[in-house]
């Protein structure tokens, strides 16, 4: 659903388990919320840009596949 997102971790080795744990969001809220069944709330997205991705912006991290074409 984020391809940006899923390419960024992988790039920097981590899965949603871990990211979960960086970030202290519950990883079946993560994972549901990766897969586009329900939306990231603005503070997550911010929340996982700064700590894991701070030379990221919210757009390209959380660019969906619609987005792109």
């Amino acid at each position: 659903m984020f391809p940006n997102l899923n390419a960024e971790l992988a790039r920097k080795g981590l899965c949603l388990k871990e990211l979960s744990t960086i970030t202290g969001i519950k990883y079946d809220s993560l994972k549901n919320k990766a897969s586009g069944n329900t939306e990231f709330k603005r503070s997550e997205m911010l929340k996982i840009k700064k700590e894991v991705f701070p030379g990221k912006s919210l757009d390209y991290l959380f660019q969906t596949e619609e987005d792109v074409g």
